[in-house]
């Protein structure tokens, strides 16, 4: 199981836009299987810092790279990108390499 965080950064005066296509009533529920399917789990977002222009997420996984792998084919993630990159000034889709991922130093259970 891999346990990933990432940080990515909105583009300013884009925070409305990014929260409303992240809101429960717009989030695309073929997004959300596409996700699952890529086998991801346990996600969960968080905006914040200066401005709301800060997006940490959290989820875990068996594997990054069949992730990617997986979503780098999917064209329902792609779709779902050319919604969200166009808002971010890094990030926007998990599987270009487009996200800044962070490294654990510690965990506490």
């Amino acid at each position: 199981m891999e346990r990933v965080v990432f940080m990515q950064w909105i583009k300013e005066g884009c925070q409305e836009a990014y929260e409303k296509a992240h809101s429960p009533e717009n989030l695309w529920p073929s997004i959300i299987a596409e996700c699952q399917a890529a086998g991801m789990h346990n996600y969960t977002g968080y905006i914040g810092g200066p401005n709301n222009r800060m997006v940490v997420g959290y989820f875990e996984v068996e594997s990054v790279e069949k992730m990617n792998e997986y979503l780098s084919k999917s064209e329902i993630n792609t779709e779902w990108s050319k919604i969200i990159t166009p808002l971010m000034e890094t990030g926007g889709d998990v599987a270009n390499g487009s996200m800044e991922f962070m490294r654990p130093i510690w965990r506490i259970e």
